[in-house]
């Protein structure tokens, strides 16, 4: 499979139970998404999937084949896969990982502020954070407040910060 295709949903951080359940650290709208999908990939075995459900910020899953403390405990630390087509996202949607890269742009300065490194996700909310071109982070509550919207063909992130959130702010 090419590694372009992959998605990776999400890395098993623990066991949940005696009876094989995972406890899932989500790299995507993991239990909306699995509906779409019946099986992901640990390595280059596949699994089915038998039951998902949310449990804090974490996803408890249920693999087939994976009904023990022992079976489960052996996939802790691995990556769960699957292939991007397998996923329809639907017109103006987008995986996180599609957007890493992108400049980012506030509305406020008028100025690009740095590159998209990555996505966090909090309690509150998912928070941008952004590389500065001296290598500082910027990081920026993806909400309403804030966030601008993502123009896909211009490959770019919109925000709009407020006066204190950006290290040279006088404001």
């Amino acid at each position: 499979m090419d590694n372009s295709n992959i998605i990776e949903w999400g890395e098993i951080v623990n066991t949940h139970g005696v009876r094989g359940e995972l406890k899932v650290m989500p790299f995507v709208e993991f239990k909306k998404l699995s509906k779409q999908v019946k099986s992901l990939n640990i390595g280059s075995k596949s699994y089915n999937i038998v039951g998902v459900r949310e449990h804090k910020n974490m996803i408890l899953l249920t693999l087939e084949g994976v009904d023990t403390m022992d079976k489960s405990e052996a996939l802790r630390g691995k990556v769960l896969t699957t292939s991007r087509d397998a996923v329809d996202l639907g017109e103006g949607h987008y995986f996180y990982s599609d957007i890493y890269g992108f400049e980012v742009y506030d509305e406020r300065t008028e100025q690009v502020i740095g590159i998209l490194d990555r996505i966090e996700s909090f309690p509150g909310s998912d928070v941008y954070v952004i590389k500065t071109e001296e290598g500082r982070e910027i990081m920026i509550p993806m909400v309403d407040a804030f966030d601008r919207g993502v123009d896909l063909e211009e490959e770019c992130v919109y925000v709009e910060t407020i006066g204190g959130m950006l290290e040279d702010d006088e404001d």
